[in-house]
């Protein structure tokens, strides 16, 4: 889904997949420009995380993209007598596309292809497929072309120093960690030919893995830590072996944890903090505390000779991380293996290689610690998060779970549209930050019920305890009254002379039997529907009458039901009287209140809007605002689906068992034809079977309980 709040940070093109672009359309024509934008914004190899589009109808505009070696160049044929000048002077990494309308232009189109090399043609009206395989074209001519720049043969020291300074651009705004590793590593190794390396985390303790769920998905919690110079000899640090590469024989790659001693070179390194240079591994200087483990070695085919060992440090002076580079190459393409001829290529680490070393590691020291301290506070405040989940659900402990149930679902629902080839969401995609917003939207989606009254939260009857209780009561002192009156009545026949066993007391006694009867039945007919099943028009006509009624006793004539709790038992559906039921809903405006005080970042700026549309119906006739679907998030109509039916299978609800599955999806698809939640979402859940998926607890007809069949 492509969201204007998605900015995560551009990275340096370590594979062809994340190469990025800069799309120029160098056309007159403006309309054409805006058409083709929209084309490849919404191509599903556009990545608006990393590439840009922009459109240009100047010569001087296009110069301001020279020396931009990620550009590609949208030409109008047309503009061929202008466009010469600014095409020569673009850098030479750029790559040139040629918009193609057919005829009319084909002289144009020729000058063009003779003047400059073209390197591919769209057509004006492109199709879907078309604009797909040429940014993916695009992106790797742009990857590969920017490598052999970058390379070369032999690059001069303002080459390296230009690559130093793009891998210190590329580290800062690296937000991951596994993917930050990846840039170290690759760039160390191509900046100094080596041929292999490895990189470790310092962690702090065993390095034993801790797990955590964000957006869906388990994902380990990074436990890396800094080796302070005071410390290092009284607590206990591992290295985790935590990335690979190998350009002459596939390893592979195991993350493994290790004490960090200084038997290893990288403990050595970590520990000590100095960068470790050996000519040959296998000839070591007499008296070093470290020794080589040649076991990769001996079991893939490989030979390792020169080893440069890097500690990354922080700004304090303490290591993070250290970075292995193995066997330095004169002949970057050849192959290393255990033949001589491969070690006649291999050559020791230089001194130059050690001062270029020492910038890297600095650089990717600092970018570690940033990574790190990042981690740690998304750590805290995810924590804060589920913290306030949870205090939130124990006001109403019944249904505790249920945020979190609701998170699960709402992101295996966002994953199916990832996934998506055909239908309805083949053009939506969720971004990694647009996942997190969600996942955040859900876990605070009912974080306004804190303003709710606990009785009417935590309400599972048409009537509270207490007023149900007041009604027993209350029969009980009519029961009494009638009896009473009876026998006031009776007594007063018996002083005219009447007998015990004559009619008319008899007639007193049948009386009594009918009225305490009558009571009885009337009594049993409200505790029925005091549950929160339906209300037909014959049950509510009823009660009605019963509310009229007046039973006459010796102190006067007595009212089984007040007028409160006619009100509360009128209720059609469910447990909650309107009073109620807008208090219940009021919760989703005051959880929009609330999260808007939160200064969200901006890759998390919709959190709000889209925890505040949950329970926005597609026809408009929902609330807090009545918003249609064209103006509701897609995020927000994913967890709709996904509240209503936990809401329906959860086993935990204090007025009514779990209902079966088959049951609980013939209610979503009524509701969808009804217009409360989006269809689209509705067959997406049926056909991405999320609760298999997911492994939840739901009940099948075929083992439902007979109060489960019933369930409403």
């Amino acid at each position: 889904m492509k969201s204007p709040t998605s900015k995560l940070a551009s990275r340096l093109p370590i594979t062809p997949a994340r190469q990025p672009l800069t799309l120029v359309l160098f056309s007159a024509d403006r309309v054409l420009g805006e058409g083709l934008l929209t084309l490849l914004a919404q191509s599903r190899k556009f990545s608006p995380e990393r590439d840009v589009v922009r459109v240009v109808t100047e010569p001087a505009q296009a110069l301001e993209f020279g020396g931009n070696d990620s550009v590609v160049m949208f030409v109008d044929p047309r503009l061929v007598s202008v466009a010469g000048p600014a095409l020569l002077r673009l850098n030479s990494a750029a790559a040139l596309v040629m918009l193609r309308r057919g005829s009319g232009e084909e002289k144009q189109a020729e000058e063009l292809r003779a003047a400059f090399p073209i390197d591919d043609e769209l057509d004006v009206l492109p199709t879907a497929l078309q604009v797909d395989t040429l940014l993916r074209r695009m992106r790797e001519l742009v990857y590969l072309r920017g490598r052999t720049f970058n390379q070369g043969d032999g690059p001069s020291e303002n080459d390296k120093l230009r690559r130093l300074n793009r891998i210190g651009v590329a580290l800062s705004n690296e937000r991951s960690l596994s993917a930050l590793l990846s840039v170290i590593l690759t760039e160390a190794r191509n900046i100094m030919d080596a041929d292999a390396g490895s990189i470790y985390i310092i962690e702090a303790g065993s390095g034993a893995p801790r797990a955590r769920r964000r957006a869906g998905d388990a994902a380990r919690q990074t436990q890396a830590a800094a080796v302070k110079r005071s410390e290092f000899t009284t607590k206990m640090f591992s290295l985790r072996f935590a990335a690979a590469q190998n350009d002459s024989v596939h390893i592979p790659f195991d993350e493994i944890v290790f004490p960090a001693n200084m038997e290893s070179i990288a403990g050595y390194a970590a520990l000590t903090g100095d960068i470790v240079s050996i000519e040959d591994v296998y000839r070591l200087p007499p008296g070093v505390p470290y020794r080589f483990n040649a076991t990769i070695d001996k079991k893939f085919g490989y030979h390792t000779q020169s080893m440069l060992t890097i500690p990354l440090k922080n700004t304090y002076d303490e290591v993070v991380g250290v970075v292995q580079l193995i066997n330095k190459k004169r002949d970057p393409s050849r192959r290393i293996d255990q033949s001589a001829e491969s070690h006649k290529t291999l050559v020791p680490f230089s001194s130059e290689d050690i001062e270029l070393a020492s910038s890297l590691s600095s650089q990717a020291g600092v970018a570690i610690e940033n990574v790190r301290l990042a981690d740690a506070i998304q750590k805290l405040f995810e924590s804060f998060v589920f913290a306030s989940m949870r205090a939130i659900e124990q006001r109403d402990p019944s249904t505790a779970g249920h945020s979190a149930r609701v998170d699960r679902v709402t992101l295996a629902l966002a994953q199916a549209v990832n996934e998506a080839r055909e239908g309805p969401f083949k053009d939506q995609h969720f971004s990694d930050s647009e996942l997190t917003e969600l996942h955040y939207a859900c876990l605070l989606h009912d974080f306004g019920k804190i303003g709710v009254r606990e009785h009417v939260l935590t309400k599972a009857k048409k009537l509270y305890p207490w007023e149900s209780d007041a009604i027993a009561f209350r029969g009980e002192v009519i029961r009494r009254e009638l009896m009473l009156a009876a026998l006031d009545a009776e007594l007063a026949l018996l002083r005219q002379g009447a007998s015990v066993e004559g009619d008319e007391v008899a007639e007193l006694r049948m009386r009594l039997q009918l009225q305490t009867a009558e009571l009885d039945g009337d009594l049993e007919f409200i505790k029925k529907h005091t549950e929160p099943g339906f209300l037909t028009d014959d049950a509510l006509a009823r009660l009605k009458a019963i509310h009229a009624k007046r039973y006459h006793g010796r102190n006067g004539d007595f009212p089984l039901l007040l007028d409160t709790e006619m009100h509360s038992l009128s209720t059609r559906r469910g447990s909650l009287n309107d009073e109620e039921r807008r208090e219940i809903e009021n919760h989703v405006s005051d959880s929009w209140k609330f999260l808007r005080q939160i200064p969200w970042t901006a890759d998390l700026s919709r959190v709000p809007e889209i925890a505040g549309q949950h329970h926005e119906k597609m026809n408009g006739k929902g609330y807090p605002n009545g918003v249609p679907a064209s103006q509701t998030p897609l995020g927000s109509r994913l967890m709709a689906v996904a509240d209503v039916f936990d809401s329906l299978t959860a086993g935990d609800r204090p007025y009514k068992p779990a209902i079966p599955l088959e049951r609980a999806i013939e209610i979503l698809d009524k509701m969808a034809q009804a217009g409360d939640l989006d269809p689209d979402v509705v067959n997406l859940l049926k056909q991405a079977r999320v609760w298999e998926k997911l492994k939840l607890k739901v009940v099948r007809l075929s083992d439902a309980t007979p109060a489960q069949l019933a369930a409403q």
